[in-house]
């Protein structure tokens, strides 16, 4: 008569409880995020270069992970290499730059940069910025 060792399921079990522990089950960490996009111009010009760095106002009560976005050509996105909001208060810092090249913009330093208090809403969201002519 054919016997199944008891442990012969042991194996299988273990590599597919490993294989959906490490993948997560396909689950995003942490608090949802929402897509921001739109246009950042200086002095009434498109910002050639920078980056946005989105931070969740504690102040206001608002809580979670930092969004992030590249700007390009005056055009910025949180899903082209960036990370959305969480909505609600935030503290938004633009850097704008003359190059995309960060070691250019190293040396040079900023072209202006600016701290905008942006209320966003919980859901995908167009935000143009006009960093002012102090630019600081």
């Amino acid at each position: 008569m054919f016997r199944i060792a008891p442990h012969a399921f042991l194996f299988p079990l273990l590599a597919v409880s490993l294989t959906l522990l490490i993948s997560g089950c396909g689950k995003v960490e942490g608090p949802p995020r929402y897509r921001v996009s739109g246009h950042v111009t200086f002095r009434g010009e498109p910002v050639p270069a920078g980056s946005i760095i989105f931070t969740p106002d504690t102040q206001k009560g608002n809580a979670g992970p930092q969004g992030t976005a590249r700007i390009i050509n005056g055009n910025y996105d949180t899903t082209d290499a960036g990370r959305g909001t969480v909505g609600g208060p935030h503290q938004v810092h633009v850097i704008a730059t003359d190059s995309n090249l960060s070691a250019d913009a190293e040396l040079v330093g900023p072209l202006a940069e600016h701290t905008f208090d942006i209320d966003f809403p919980q859901d995908a969201t167009i935000q143009n910025l006009e960093i002012p002519k102090s630019g600081r």
